[in-house]
């Protein structure tokens, strides 16, 4: 190998720990999650409401994470689907139950961070029993732990994005809505409602810088990974 040859491989052998780093950038993520105020109306599938679903608690919440953390909230003011936000707003048919975005580094599925949902109406005072944990025991039997309670949100769970080749968005929510009790005259609580669980579970793999919709018959996800571009 002559000296030309050799200097080259030199500088590429160099180059490809910059060219790694370089290529990894950090990404915003943008979310928004609204339903239908038409609800259940506007679909005909059909539901179970007798299944109290368990919520995933393996989420962190943006607002109490520490400076040092690769996850970020992201600013209101800073948001880039505001306008979309507003005209479901304005077109009087949606309810926006959360619009978020936060900063997080390119990770592979092992090492992702889910984020925490916790949105919408608050049922924590007409269901106080589902504030406490469920713990079941077979498909007829549970029983509650009375040491562990929670708000007793609209829609709960956490929602996950890998990015590596692709951006893959998963999302495991619970969204609750109160529906007649079918067994009222019988029901132990003497109440004409009931709240019932529906999942919400996804996959969507994107590429950034594009707005896709994930569909639901219950509630929607717009999403949008933006790659961050960072100043010299």
């Amino acid at each position: 190998m002559n000296l030309r040859l050799l200097s080259i491989s030199a500088i590429l052998l160099l180059l490809i720990p910059y060219s790694i780093f370089a290529s990894t950038k950090d990404y915003a993520i943008e979310v928004i999650l609204f339903v239908n105020k038409d609800g259940l109306q506007q679909t005909a599938e059909q539901f179970s409401i007798n299944h109290i679903i368990p919520v995933p608690t393996n989420g962190i919440q943006l607002d109490s994470v520490d400076n040092e953390s690769a996850w970020q909230a992201i600013p209101e003011e800073d948001y880039i689907l505001n306008n979309v936000a507003e005209k479901l707003t304005r077109s009087g048919r949606y309810r926006i139950l959360e619009h978020i975005a936060w900063r997080q580094p390119v990770v592979e599925r092992d090492d992702a961070v889910a984020i925490t949902i916790n949105a919408g109406r608050d049922f924590t005072s007409l269901f106080p029993e589902r504030a406490y944990k469920q713990i079941e025991f077979s498909d007829t039997s549970t029983q509650i732990d009375n040491e562990t309670s929670h708000l007793v949100r609209e829609l709960a769970g956490t929602i996950t994005v890998v990015i590596t080749r692709y951006i893959h968005v998963y999302s495991d929510l619970v969204y609750r809505l109160p529906r007649a009790n079918p067994l009222y005259t019988e029901d132990v609580l003497n109440r004409d409602q009931v709240l019932v669980d529906y999942a919400v579970n996804s996959h969507r793999r994107m590429r950034s810088r594009e707005l896709h919709y994930i569909d639901h018959p219950l509630v929607g996800i717009l999403v949008e990974a933006t790659p961050i571009e960072e100043e010299d």
